[in-house]
């Protein structure tokens, strides 16, 4: 059965480094679950959200076939 796991990050207060972002939640199902995520995460100081999803379909993943050679 394939899953869609929602994500959110978001960088702490005075944090401008993206790659420096925290994994914030995994567990939103609903638009309301993210939105309750990010009001709470803005209370504690953080900023610039990225929400994204990942999809587990139960296949291994292929990293030799997504190196170019």
């Amino acid at each position: 059965m394939k899953q869609t796991e929602i994500l959110i990050y978001g960088l702490k207060q005075g944090e401008t480094r993206e790659y420096m972002e925290d994994l914030l939640s995994t567990n939103c199902k609903t638009k309301q679950d993210i939105e309750k995520v990010l009001k709470v995460a803005s209370e504690h100081g953080f900023h610039s959200f990225r929400i994204t999803h990942f999809n587990d379909d139960g296949k291994i993943p292929d990293f030799a076939g997504a190196i170019n050679i």
